[in-house]
């Protein structure tokens, strides 16, 4: 099976994957890294309004084969 590689990047904050997880296929490790996306952005709550929150899939190459990005912008309409 593949080996595919998770890094998150949430502003000044970012967790590198130096052992990758198997997967059957890329559409498998890309559903892991939404999911796994969602985590690290409830995980913790910085002070500010604006927030990007990056997921980078690598294949066993180095090569980034898939990015979701999680953005937050708040907004008062008053």
């Amino acid at each position: 099976m593949p080996l595919y590689y998770f890094d998150f990047h949430d502003g000044p904050r970012h967790s590198f994957d130096d052992d990758g997880q198997e997967f059957p296929d890329i559409k498998m490790a890309r559903d892991e890294a939404i999911g796994a996306l969602f985590d690290v952005a409830r995980d913790e709550r910085r002070a500010g309004d604006r927030r990007d929150c990056i997921a980078d899939v690598s294949d066993e190459s180095g090569r980034i084969v898939f990015r979701a990005r999680l953005s937050l912008t708040p907004e008062w309409l008053t």
